[in-house]
Formats: structure tokens, C-alpha cells, sequence
């Protein structure tokens, strides 16, 4: 792999595997009966599904414990559907159905089948559904339904499609297991069932009384000034107020008493200073509820309040200027990573699982100087946000399992080109990491033209090499109308591009047109890079 370092200044893969026929079922959500109406606000509530406080990233399904009744809803509602949340002013919301369960024995190696039948979906605007089964991603299009009577309880036009995951056995864990269904395009579909069906031998468990536990293991950091190592534990409170104790070889380490939401806790153990296996249980209201080992080993990182933010935090369904952009506060440059198409609240969701490029200004009006690296063909246009769309730009895809948001860094895998990028800045400097694959011609875009919240005109720019490593440019925007028939916002961003090597060749397009050459002008451009 072949590193470039650049600073900018401004002044469902559904499988074709079979399986075995005596494939038992490991569990069932609903009725397998071309029906949808054992589910929440069956058979016409859909209206009512947001005030449900359905579809929420934190909400889940607990096979075991939850109730389809009152916890799952019939309708899966898409980005397209005002009635769930979605409109000019509130932006594109995505809804999810987490489902999780646990497996206390799991033997075997053989494959898995995850079957989700649907009573109908949108005549017009089928959904894309995303399944993620415990970080592994499947993607694939619902066919196209009968009619919006369904959705009121009317089954007579249904056309019942279904979609089917074959999976292999490393993908489900012992212990806890989580799968997502997500529409990210498109409109509603109606669930009928969803089924889990297994050639292993496996033991699913049925009771987790007040508490579920998600993850037991070591962190790889050490807290209260290098003296602890954390023991993370990652809960669900269900019900009660339920008292939680870890006993460590022996010894009770850590209580506290579950109140509702979601935790991770840090169970302080003491640091070591060579390998050692220890013994952990937890207790809930002085009931063992789980057991182990747990490899502890001598580590140098202590963690910092900055290692504890997530600048994922409130990009779903958000603003321009709300993004996970490794950004100073008050700073002339907001780096951050853009994968929408231009309109109401663009920018950055973390439902899309591309990036366009990598833009300079996030401002509440104001946008520009996007930078995307590249390889291969040649193609001046960000492209479109649609998943299954073909590439019709420079856009890539990208492995979300690779994407770190620090305070101060993000990183993510390109896959469409093999390529990491790295993002940080200063107060008046963005600087990117590139990793090329080898053996490709590496190319950076300087798009002038990018997707934003509100949309601006080139009223004049120009790019042009000033050196072996440099790059200078300025660029003259403009607002029409900006919060009212009379105000149109003016505005130039200057800058400055500065390669860590020597750049190889340097050209451009002007609207449809490619030039060549140490400089370009344009006036009302249309496109420009």
C-alpha cells in the first residue's frame, strides 16, 4: 500500500447456498398465515406508528421475553413515508427492527437461514432492505407490492414477497446475537414472519428475568490513571430496578443498581503486569446469571475523556452542520465526510453506506471544496446516494465495520477503490491520509460543485498549480434566496491544496468539458473541479 498526504488551507447478497432440509427452527416472530395482524397497530394503525416510538436505532426485540403484540409493529415503514416521521422540515428517517437473542449452546458448522415473509410492500416504491446479522451486511430489494389497501388491513391485492439469507455458521455467536432489518429506500412493507432456521445443534435461551447482557470482555485500555483495566459489560434493562454484582476470582468488584436504558459498564480490574486468565460472574439480585473467563494482559493506552465521544452522535436524520467530521470548535475548516444527494438536511446519514466525498465547509448555509481520492476510470461527478443504482460517478462504497469516529480522526475503508482515507484538522486546516492500493495511479478530485443542504451557484472560480506539490484556488459562491426572496448570500473560499509528493499530472473539467494544462477559469459554471 503507497501513503499521499494532502493539507488543505482556507483563508442482499443473498446467498446461492442451499440447505439441508432437516434445517430445524431456532425461533419465529409472528404467524407464518399471509396475515399481519398478531403485530403492534395491526390491521390499520400505521398512522400511529411514530407515536408508537417505533423504529428507533435503541429499540429492540427480545426473542424470549418481548411481546409481538405491543413490541413489533406490522409495518416497517420506508424513507419515503411522511406519515413515519419523514418530511421537508424533519428529513429522512430511517426506521429499524433490531431483533436479539441469545444461544447459550451452539454446535455445529453448518449454515443458517434467516426467511422474512411479508404480507405486501409498496406497489410503486418497493423497499431496499438492509439486514446486518451481527455486523455482516445483505442488501436486496423487496419485489413490488399490490396496493396501499394493505396497509389498512385490506389483503385482497397483497403479493406476499419474501426474502431469503443463507448464511455460514461464523457469523452467530454463542452468547448474545443481534439482527437489523432496515429499509434505507423506498416506502413501507408489511411483516407477515420472520424465521431463524439452523442445521446446528443450538439451545436458545428463554429467560433473562430483569436484565440482558450484550457483551462481557477486557478492554484494550486502562482507566483511573493506568491502575485498572475495565471489564466490559454491556446491558439492556427490561424491567424492575434489578441489582447488578461482578465477583472477580472470587471477590465482588463492582454493584449498581439497573434503572432503565442501555449501559456499558466499566468494571475496574486491577492492572497486570504479565498475561493472566481470571474468573468473572455476574449476579443479579444474588442469582448467578453469567459465567467465564476473561484474558487479562498488560497494556500502556489510558483512556481520556476524548475517547469516550462517538461523533456518529446525531448525524441520523440531521443538519448540514451536524456531521462526524473531525472538527475544532469555531475552526475556518469543518472536514467531515458527505454521502447524500443535494437537498433538505444533506450532508452525512449513517444509513448510507458510501461516501461522496470529503468537504471542506459545513456551515449552516454555507458548503464547498470537496477532495475525494480515487483510481481507475476517470469520472467528474459525485454520484447518486441510491445503494443499488450503478456507479454513475466517482462516489465509492464503504466497509462500515471500518469507519472510526474519534474526537479528532475519522477513518474509513473505500471499497470501490481499495483505498483508506484519514481525515483530521486544525483551526484553519484540514489534513487527509491516503493509502493507495498498489500498483494503481492514485488521483485526487477537487470538486468546487458538491451536494449540500442548500444548493449555490458558481459565480466564478479558478484552480490552478503553482508548484510540484501545490495547488491554489478560489472559489465565488452564491446563495439565491437564502432564508428569503430578498437575501442571497455572497460568499469566497480561498485555498490552498499541498501534496506530500510530486503531483504527476493536473487537469480539470469545466461543466461537461475536460482541460489540461497549469490553470482554469470559469464564470457561472455549472460544474467545475
Amino acid at each position: 500500500m503507497r501513503k499521499i498526504g494532502v493539507s488543505f488551507i482556507i483563508l442482499l447478497l443473498f446467498g446461492l447456498m442451499t440447505l439441508d432440509a432437516s434445517a430445524k427452527k431456532v425461533w419465529q416472530i409472528g404467524v407464518a398465515d399471509d396475515s399481519a395482524m398478531e403485530f403492534a397497530i395491526a390491521s390499520e394503525g400505521y398512522a400511529n406508528y411514530s407515536a408508537g416510538d417505533f423504529g428507533w436505532e435503541d429499540k429492540f426485540f427480545l426473542i424470549g421475553h418481548s411481546n409481538v403484540a405491543t413490541d413489533m409493529p406490522y409495518v416497517l415503514p420506508g424513507v419515503a413515508d411522511a406519515w413515519a416521521g419523514t418530511s421537508h422540515t424533519a428529513g429522512l428517517r430511517t426506521h429499524t427492527f433490531n431483533i436479539f437473542f441469545t444461544l447459550t449452546e451452539c454446535c455445529g458448522r453448518d449454515k443458517w437461514r434467516l426467511v422474512l415473509d411479508f404480507v405486501d410492500s409498496h406497489p410503486v416504491r418497493p423497499p431496499l432492505m438492509r439486514v446486518v446479522v451481527n455486523g455482516k451486511t445483505f442488501t436486496s430489494r423487496l419485489t413490488a407490492g399490490g396496493g396501499d389497501e394493505s396497509l389498512a388491513g385490506d389483503y385482497s391485492k397483497a403479493c406476499h414477497p419474501q426474502l431469503e439469507l443463507i448464511f455460514d455458521n461464523d457469523i452467530i455467536n454463542e452468547g448474545h446475537n443481534q439482527i437489523s432489518i432496515t429499509s434505507v429506500e423506498g416506502s413501507w412493507s408489511i411483516l407477515d414472519c420472520i424465521t431463524l432456521l439452523s442445521e446446528n445443534n443450538v439451545v436458545l435461551k428463554s429467560n433473562y428475568g430483569d436484565v440482558y447482557l450484550t457483551r462481557v470482555e477486557a478492554a484494550d485500555y486502562l482507566i483511573q490513571e493506568g491502575v485498572s483495566q475495565p471489564l466490559l459489560i454491556g446491558v439492556e434493562h427490561l424491567s424492575g430496578r434489578p441489582n447488578l454484582e461482578v465477583v472477580l476470582d472470587g471477590e465482588s468488584v463492582f454493584t449498581k443498581t439497573i434503572e432503565s436504558g442501555s449501559y456499558l459498564l466499566e468494571v475496574p480490574m486491577p492492572a497486570v503486569k504479565t498475561r493472566r486468565n481470571s474468573r468473572y460472574q455476574i449476579f443479579i439480585d444474588g442469582e448467578l446469571q453469567h459465567q467465564g473467563r476473561i484474558e487479562r494482559k498488560p497494556l500502556d493506552n489510558i483512556a481520556t475523556p476524548a475517547d469516550y465521544v462517538d461523533t456518529h452522535m446525531g448525524s441520523a436524520h440531521s443538519r448540514w452542520m451536524l456531521a462526524p467530521g473531525p472538527w475544532m470548535p469555531f475552526s475556518m475548516v469543518k472536514l467531515s465526510p458527505d454521502n447524500q444527494n443535494s437537498g433538505w438536511q444533506a450532508g452525512y446519514d449513517p444509513s448510507f453506506e458510501s461516501v461522496g466525498t470529503f468537504s471542506h465547509v459545513h456551515e449552516w448555509t454555507m458548503a464547498g471544496l470537496g477532495t475525494m481520492p480515487v483510481c481507475g476510470e476517470l469520472r467528474t461527478e459525485v454520484g447518486d446516494e441510491s445503494a443499488l443504482k450503478p456507479h454513475n460517478g466517482y462516489r465509492s462504497a464503504i466497509d462500515k465495520s471500518s469507519e472510526e469516529c474519534k474526537l479528532g480522526y475519522y477513518k474509513v475503508h473505500l471499497t470501490d477503490y481499495d483505498i483508506i482515507a484519514e481525515l483530521t484538522s486544525t483551526t484553519r486546516c484540514g489534513f487527509q491520509r491516503y493509502t493507495y492500493p498498489e500498483g494503481e495511479t492514485g488521483r485526487v478530485m477537487i470538486d468546487l460543485m458538491i451536494p449540500c443542504e442548500y444548493p449555490y451557484i458558481l459565480e466564478s472560480c479558478e484552480i490552478r498549480k503553482v508548484g510540484k506539490r501545490r495547488i491554489e484556488g478560489i472559489s465565488q459562491q452564491v446563495i439565491p434566496r437564502v432564508w428569503s426572496d430578498d437575501a442571497d448570500q455572497h460568499y469566497t473560499l480561498y485555498f490552498v491544496v499541498e501534496f506530500d509528493r510530486d503531483i504527476s499530472s493536473f487537469g480539470g473539467w469545466n461543466n461537461n468539458e475536460l482541460w489540461s494544462g497549469d490553470s482554469q477559469k470559469s464564470i457561472q459554471a455549472d460544474d467545475f473541479g
